[in-house]
């Protein structure tokens, strides 16, 4: 036969990377049951019911590791000598010897017992979905050590493909140098570092082949150094959660699991809770509504929502130099008139002044001062807890400032809501600024905002 005619076999490409312990965790848990044996000694499928080879099944794929499971399987064995040998085959012929006995077993629970049952090779092999070459892996090692095996696969010193140490620095100071920002909403709870949801590891890994180009690093690797070694995440939360609810839903969960009558009182005590708290939370919005229709038909009211929005940093380019260079911060102090759905943003630079409760007074000033009608008399404030920002002396001094001193105001009101139940009007005016717009310079920022809306009225910005 000639031999240009024969086809080529084509090689197995390898699973690499995440692939590969993907596949790893589905082979552990792949394990499937066998055929019974229709022993006639030990019926075995006789002695055990259906959901308890089901749960040894279950039990055998939810162990995590290769280990875990030769360690579970060795249990159930035990290893003799043989005791009487009977050779079956003449003299002049070479007897094939056996040197050990095995004997099986497995565990089923039966009248809130835990008990031992007797079974045959094909049977331990069938309800724990192994071959006959893995049995005879364990047979050996326990004939040969009486201990269970080892998996020593990736355990050896001499890892050809493995990373130097200098290429691996190059990478980790690499990600390092990316400039990320805390969380404003769990900044107490979370170090976790946020770059702009516009990059992702695989531009990142491009980059770091533009400034490294000579190293031979795969993207996989990069990425699991990032996964591995840091805590970082893109984009950025956009809302508040309410830790309350969260609470409640995951411990309801965890008593329904349980199931008895004590989770169901105490289930029953949490639903009371969290309506009550349910209701505290509706009377801020409900507050907020009588508010503003207040505000539409009387002529020395008015009421007024504000906040802080979410920093800016700029400038905003898909540049890859500007994802390592810290960026200018912009802050923005939004209030909104509810009534009339007139909404100003003070804006201004990180250098120019910070985000605390002297700003806040300043701007509180100012409309009151430069865009509130003379005929204005009572002013009621929603805004959140901020401790830093609203809730604090500083502020109810400046609101003490205006009624009592100036005499600018007859009341001030101000309405603070639970914690997790602050959603205003300025996240919705927030919500319509499309921050993935090309910006470079302040100037840009200013221009985006005034443009982001169009009815009822433009934002107005203010360039503090």
């Amino acid at each position: 036969m000639d031999g240009e005619n024969v086809p080529q076999r084509e090689k197995k490409r390898p699973r690499t990377g995440r692939m590969q312990d993907v596949m790893k965790k589905v082979r552990l848990a792949s394990h499937e049951q066998g055929p019974p044996c229709f022993c006639k000694r030990l019926k075995c499928f006789e002695v055990t019911t259906t959901e308890q080879r089901k749960s040894i099944l279950t039990y055998m794929n939810n162990l995590s590791t290769n280990n875990e499971q030769n360690n579970y399987l060795s249990s159930l064995m035990s290893v003799t000598p043989v005791q009487r040998r009977r050779n079956r085959k003449p003299e002049e012929e070479e007897a094939n010897f056996h040197d050990s006995v095995f004997s099986y077993k497995i565990r089923v629970k039966e009248n809130d017992q835990i008990i031992e049952k007797p079974i045959c090779y094909k049977v331990f092999l069938s309800i724990h979905g192994i071959s006959k070459g893995k049995l005879e892996h364990l047979q050996k090692a326990l004939k040969d050590r009486g201990t269970a095996p080892k998996d020593k696969r990736g355990q050896h010193s001499s890892k050809v493909r493995r990373l130097p140490d200098a290429t691996y620095q190059h990478v980790f100071d690499h990600i390092g140098s990316f400039k990320g920002r805390l969380s404003h909403y769990s900044l107490g709870d979370s170090k976790k570092l946020y770059l702009p949801e516009g990059l992702n590891i695989k531009k990142m890994f491009n980059m770091f082949k533009q400034v490294y180009p000579e190293e031979k690093v795969s993207c996989e690797t990069y990425r699991n150094i990032f996964n591995t070694q840091f805590n970082i995440s893109f984009g950025y939360p956009r809302s508040d959660t309410c830790s309350t609810c969260d609470r409640f839903t995951a411990e309801v969960n965890r008593l329904r699991a349980e199931n008895t009558p004590e989770a169901a009182v105490t289930i029953r005590k949490l639903e009371i809770e969290n309506e009550l708290h349910k209701r505290r939370a509706d009377a801020f919005y409900d507050k907020k509504r009588t508010a503003r229709r207040r505000d539409r038909t009387s002529n020395d009211f008015i009421a007024v929502a504000m906040d802080y929005q979410k920093n800016v940093y700029l400038p905003n380019i898909p540049t890859n130099d500007v994802y390592y260079l810290r960026q200018l911060s912009m802050y923005s102090f939004n209030i909104h008139v509810l009534g009339t759905a007139q909404s100003l943003f003070y804006t201004y630079p990180e250098n120019l002044a910070k985000k605390g409760f002297d700003e806040v007074c300043s701007f509180l000033f100012d409309f009151l001062m430069n865009y509130v009608g003379n005929n204005i008399k009572h002013l009621h404030l929603f805004c959140d807890s901020a401790g830093g920002q609203n809730k604090n002396y500083s502020v109810f001094r400046f609101m003490h400032y205006i009624v009592h001193s100036i005499q600018r105001l007859d009341s001030i009101r101000i309405t603070f809501p639970i914690r997790g139940h602050s959603y205003l009007e300025c996240d919705k005016n927030m919500g319509l600024v499309n921050f993935k717009t090309r910006m470079e310079l302040p100037k840009d920022y200013y221009d985006l905002l005034e443009r982001s809306r169009t009815k009822p009225t433009p934002f107005s910005v203010i360039r503090v």
